[in-house]
């Protein structure tokens, strides 16, 4: 039997830090608040909010209202560590010091994915102290992982139980970094997806996760809060996600500011050889619509709008120095190269529109192979955001480009600048 720490050891939240759930609950001048009756209470989750309103003398309403919401909170941003997660059998126990209760662990252990039976040893500081592990009950467990260097590590080991450190959880550089930029929402969000790799470590597809987790999803983060501050200016009819390029900006988008996106179906084939049906669904998308691309000129659909007279306000995520004049750019790139680099990390797992009948695209064959793009699809959408970033600007986008050019996976690159020779 093995016994297990829960949080960052199975269990991670959305919000990396613990006290950041208070924020986005509260507002940062609760934060203080919410720790200090903790430091008062009796260490128990309800007994935090009794202490809360005994503190504060906030009517009881809006008490429950905190307690609810940060209960609702941690369930809603729970997501498994994989590679711990993959280890528990059946049998094993859980021991944690935490103040929630057994009740509590359960519900976030079944959120998780955990058997159902595992046991469960919970206290405010039995670990910390090492009360717990100078127990029988502790030397039952031939080995206790855990990520906590004192109550995971040296204070079993102290008691003679053997124990393994758990290190993954800590940030990497570059979520260090995004934290440090005061962009925390992106480096917690990057952690979430890279925790949740299921591949094995040196695998082509843990390689490839690990890529999608570090450079896309802060990318298309900071791009999502972007294009959210762009479309608060121009209040356009309806945000409309370019194929294929763009479809998971726009799960992105959906997902963080909880808004209705639509999905452009469109190629560089079908804007530049348009049917009388793709014209007809072009300009009833154009109503009232801002169309985003991730990289581009604008040339394209200038050269549409010449064609048809149907005008397509276009917002490239990077745009290139030659933008055209009627399109707008989030970020202005000197290379191709860090374009190419945008769309090949959001490939989609269906072939390029070459035509819209009835409002229904009609694909050609898939040009390449998909094992990639399905895992960074699945890695990028493991990422758990608590909130929009806020602050975000160009500049955090630009860097963001370029952790993605130096990420992307060469094999897929090669496939896209094939294709585009044969274009």
């Amino acid at each position: 039997m093995t016994s297990w720490d829960f949080f960052d050891t199975l269990l991670g939240r959305a919000c990396g830090e613990p006290w950041r759930l208070f924020e986005v609950v509260g507002g940062s001048a609760y934060v203080p608040i919410r720790q200090e009756a903790e430091r008062r209470s009796d260490k128990t989750f309800d007994g935090i909010f009794e202490s809360l309103r005994t503190l504060t003398g906030w009517p009881a309403s809006r008490v429950e209202e905190l307690r609810h919401a940060e209960w609702a909170a941690e369930l809603d941003g729970a997501f498994p560590i994989a590679e711990n997660v993959a280890r528990v059998r059946p049998g094993d126990r859980i021991v944690s010091d935490t103040y929630f209760s057994e009740w509590q662990i359960r519900k976030l252990a079944e959120r998780i994915g955990l058997p159902a039976d595992l046991e469960l040893v919970v206290s405010w500081d039995a670990k910390w102290t090492g009360r717990w592990w100078r127990s029988s009950a502790a030397r039952e467990a031939a080995l206790h992982v855990g990520d906590n260097a004192r109550s995971d590590h040296a204070q079993p080991k102290a008691a003679g139980v053997k124990a393994e450190r758990y290190t993954g959880g800590m940030p990497t550089p570059q979520e260090a970094a995004w934290e440090k930029a005061g962009l925390w929402e992106i480096a917690a969000a990057a952690r979430a997806a890279r925790l949740q790799n299921p591949h094995p470590r040196g695998s082509d597809e843990g390689r490839w996760w690990d890529g999608a987790a570090a450079a896309n999803v802060p990318f298309l983060l900071t791009a999502a809060a972007l294009v959210h501050d762009f479309a608060a200016i121009a209040q356009p009819h309806r945000l409309a996600f370019v194929s294929r390029d763009a479809i998971l900006l726009g799960e992105i988008y959906h997902r963080v500011y909880g808004q209705t996106v639509a999905i452009f179906h469109a190629s560089r084939e079908t804007l530049r050889r348009p049917s009388e049906a793709f014209v007809k669904y072009a300009r009833a998308m154009a109503d009232g619509g801002l169309f985003v691309d991730l990289h581009g000129t604008g040339r394209t659909v200038a050269e549409f709008t010449k064609r048809t007279g149907v005008s397509l306000p276009y917002l490239f995520v990077c745009g290139q120095r030659r933008l055209q004049a009627h399109a707008h750019a989030l970020a202005v790139l000197k290379t191709i190269g860090t374009g190419t680099a945008i769309e090949v990390m959001n490939y989609h797992d269906e072939g390029r529109v070459v035509d819209v009948v009835g409002g229904r695209p009609v694909r050609a064959p898939l040009e390449y192979e998909d094992r990639v793009v399905r895992v960074h699809r699945a890695a990028t959408l493991a990422a758990i955001c608590c909130r929009g970033p806020r602050g975000v600007t160009a500049d955090h986008l630009t860097k963001a480009a370029a952790i993605v050019q130096a990420t992307v996976p060469r094999e897929l690159l090669r496939q896209h600048q094939v294709e585009h020779r044969r274009a």
